[in-house]
């Protein structure tokens, strides 16, 4: 039996079949001593066009507000 990966968006659960349909988004933290050496936890997100949108959207919201409460 053979398996089959497949990625879907992490935003609304559309399956995403061609590589130009993915948007990433990966978000790290800071480098950390985790006992042995220098690390970073990572998460990496996939979304479909219509969410990477939407994400957008918000993002350029937020900084908005954010130049706004500077001044």
């Amino acid at each position: 039996m053979s398996l089959k990966t497949i990625r879907i968006c992490d935003g609304c659960g559309k399956e995403l079949t061609r590589t130009s349909e993915i948007y990433h988004l990966v978000l790290k933290t800071d480098k950390f001593w985790n006992g042995a050496d220098m690390d970073y936890l990572e998460e990496r997100l996939d979304f479909c066009i219509i969410c990477a949108r939407k994400i957008k959207e918000t993002l350029e919201k937020i900084a908005k507000g954010l130049r706004e409460k500077d001044r």
